[in-house]
Parts: C-alpha cells; structure tokens; sequence
C-alpha cells in the first residue's frame, strides 16, 4: 500500500484549524462536546439506507480493533455528520459513555468544535490532527485522522479513528483499503440502482464468491448444504444473467459492478 496516495495537506490542515478556533472562540463554543445534541439517524443518508453496509463497516473495523497493537476507536458518520455507529475498545468507550458521545451525536462545529470530521467535510478531503487542535473535550485528548468516503464526486459520509497516541501507518493503510473495497461493493449500487444484478439472491453472491476462489461445485453444494444438480442450476443461470461464456468472466464482471471485493478473494 502506497501511504502516499493519501497524503495529508498539513498547511492546509493548519489554516482550517485557526480559522475553526477562531469561529469558536467568536462565538462563544463551550470547551465541551454537546452531548444533548443528537438527531435520530432516519435521514437519506446512504449509508444508513444501504443493507448490510453496517454491518460490514462494523466487522471489519472490529477485526482490525482485534489485530492491531494499538487501541483506537472508528466513528461512521453520515454526510450530515451524525454518528450512525461506533467500533471501540473499552478503554476508550469508558471516556465516550462519560461525555455521552453515542449513535446521533453532531459532528457540527458549533456542537462538537474544531475536530477532523468537520475539518474533512469543509475540505472533503483526509484530514489528521494532534490532540491539541481539538477544542473540545475529550477529543482534546486523542488525535484523530477523517477521510470522506467518496463515490466519484458523492461524499456517502466519513470515518473517523481516534486513539490516545498517534495513528500507526498500518491503521492507516487498512483505512485505505476499506475506503477502496467500499467502492468497490457500492459504487454501482449507489449509481446505477436499476441494474439487474441488484437483484442477485444470497446464495448466487455466496455462489459467484466461492468460483472466484476455486472451489469445486461438490465444495459449494456441502457448504451451502444443496445438491450438486442445485449449484449447477444456480451456474447456469448465473451465466445467463452476466451474459457470460466462462466462469472467470462472471467473476471480472462480479468485480466491476460492485459485488466482489479483493478481501472476500484469496490470491
């Protein structure tokens, strides 16, 4: 993974930093979070509206929150920069449940002060930050790393890690990962929302899956616990729907529209 792909501007990052303290002093915002600012997550955000999109979001950062030498916390937030989820260990979850910051939470500068969420929105781009460019409480005491997710020119919402010590690079580059399987798992969704492979069932997704990584039709029958003749009809009719003459090209087909993610593959 190239970290270089995902430079942070820190000039930029300095100049939006002054500028939000400057807002917050003006105007008077209190050195700690709002944490009776909360809005009910029932707005259009795609996120919230895609299925099962929480659910991986949330497997996979806990997975990394189980590898990782480090102890952070992940905050999905809408576009409107409502926290929608969180994935946290303890330690951390313990100064979240003190200052009330739970699913609704505002992100908004007024609310929640000069902090990287905001600071990705204005800029819509990565952003990370020490401790003390925080103005309020607790993020004050952690540094804290946004990224927008971006479909083409469409902000879906934003990931946030925190942790009491600087973000190591592999946190990091596992991020940029997720940020690139995301796309590859919505963005024709999100974009093209008639497409016939929308309406793919689960055992042809599991079934496309598991031809992607070889395995023979008697392995998918035992898993799925179908007969073979059964898989073989699910084949056929996988061929028919992709228009395809092989199974690798149902497979490079599966990866371009959003259904197969490098993750889910072992090469």
């Amino acid at each position: 993974m190239d970290i270089n792909k995902w430079d942070f501007d820190y000039k930029e990052i300095k100049k939006e930093v002054t500028t939000s303290w400057s807002r917050c002093i003006k105007y008077k915002t209190k050195r700690v979070v709002n944490n009776n600012s909360y809005k009910q997550n029932n707005e259009s955000a795609y996120l919230d509206e895609q299925a099962g999109l929480l659910n991986y979001c949330n497997n996979y950062f806990s997975e990394i929150i189980d590898k990782i030498d480090q102890k952070v916390c992940f905050f999905l937030v809408n576009e409107n920069l409502n926290l929608l989820e969180i994935i946290v260990e303890p330690n951390i979850e313990n100064i979240l449940e003190k200052y009330k910051i739970k699913r609704g939470f505002s992100f908004i500068e007024k609310e929640a002060g000069t902090n990287a969420v905001y600071l990705a929105q204005k800029t819509r781009k990565p952003i990370s930050i020490l401790p003390g460019h925080h103005y309020c409480k607790p993020f004050n005491s952690f540094y804290s790393i946004a990224f927008p997710l971006m479909i083409k020119e469409n902000i879906l919402g934003y990931i946030n890690i925190i942790s009491r010590n600087i973000i190591k690079k592999e946190v990091i580059c596992l991020c940029k990962i997720f940020q690139d399987n995301l796309k590859l798992k919505i963005d024709y969704k999100l974009l093209n929302k008639n497409n016939k492979f929308n309406n793919l069932t689960e055992k042809q997704l599991y079934l496309i899956k598991n031809m992607a990584n070889g395995y023979t039709e008697k392995v998918i029958a035992n898993e799925l616990h179908l007969s073979i003749s059964t898989i073989k009809y699910h084949k056929r009719k996988l061929f028919n729907i992709f228009h395809a003459s092989s199974k690798l090209e149902i497979v490079i087909k599966a990866f371009k529209n959003g259904l197969l993610s490098f993750e889910e593959v072992e090469f």
